[in-house]
């Protein structure tokens, strides 16, 4: 029962995303990207703290929740966005490479839009779970 009504919530979460389009135009480019899967020892020392704080919060939902962690680049700076298969915010978990959060609260549509399209060099470097895409 659970596990129904997390997956109800998620699907009314992504139904209720501020720009649909530019999220799954987004979403699509990730799913293309190539696997470079690295150990979790081997990431920053910031990013391995987020990953077991995620790891643990969803601990007993590993069977359907599927979080994934891709590097790319963007304005010339390697960014990590951590994507969250039950949240429904897409942008809150983008990073910069020295663990500063990227705040697309305050950059416009234009800018984020670009952020979604021009960034073709993603990589998945870590997954955790075992849910759907």
């Amino acid at each position: 029962m659970r596990k129904l009504i997390l997956l109800i919530l998620l699907f009314i979460a992504i139904g209720c995303s501020e720009n649909k389009e530019t999220n799954d135009e987004f979403l699509n480019i990730l799913k293309k990207a190539p696997s470079a899967k690295v150990s979790k020892e081997n990431l920053p020392e910031w990013l391995i703290v987020k990953i077991n704080e995620i790891e643990a919060i969803y601990s007993k939902d590993v069977s359907i929740v599927k979080v994934r962690i891709f590097k790319g680049e963007w304005e010339k700076q390697t960014v990590y966005f951590i994507n969250d298969n039950l949240s429904s915010c897409i942008f809150c978990n983008v990073y910069y490479e020295d663990g500063k959060k990227l705040d697309f609260s305050v950059i416009d549509d234009e800018k984020k839009s670009k952020f979604c399209s021009e960034n073709q060099k993603w990589e998945l470097i870590y997954e955790f779970g075992e849910g759907l895409w």
